[in-house]
């Protein structure tokens, strides 16, 4: 099964443990980016933040197991090259959702 990583848990992923992905988006990271989206996507249950630097990015839109969607922004490339025609290539399958960090719960 495809997996996508999570380095914390956020709210938004409500728990979940599967997802399928429904779409993928280009998007630009600047001063002009909406602040509730940023908020949205970078905060984690710690209350931390995710930093995302100026630049382009892809936005991967997920439905999950317990139908609630989600999104999840990431860099545009990395080790295996264009992310965003990996993922577009996954469009329609099914992602195990991994989070590595083991916290303890804090609510």
């Amino acid at each position: 099964m495809n997996k996508i990583k999570f380095s914390k848990r956020y709210p938004k992923l409500w728990e979940q443990t599967t997802a399928e992905l429904l779409a993928v988006k280009d998007i630009t990271i600047d001063e002009n980016t909406n602040k509730d989206l940023l908020e949205y996507d970078t905060k984690a249950l710690d209350g931390s933040y995710y930093e995302l630097k100026k630049g382009k990015y892809i936005q991967l839109i997920f439905l999950g197991n317990k139908n609630i969607p989600f999104c999840t922004i990431r860099s545009s490339y990395g080790r295996m090259g264009n992310k965003k025609e990996y993922y577009q290539d996954k469009i329609g399958e099914l992602f195990q959702i991994v989070v590595s960090e083991n916290m303890d719960e804090k609510n």
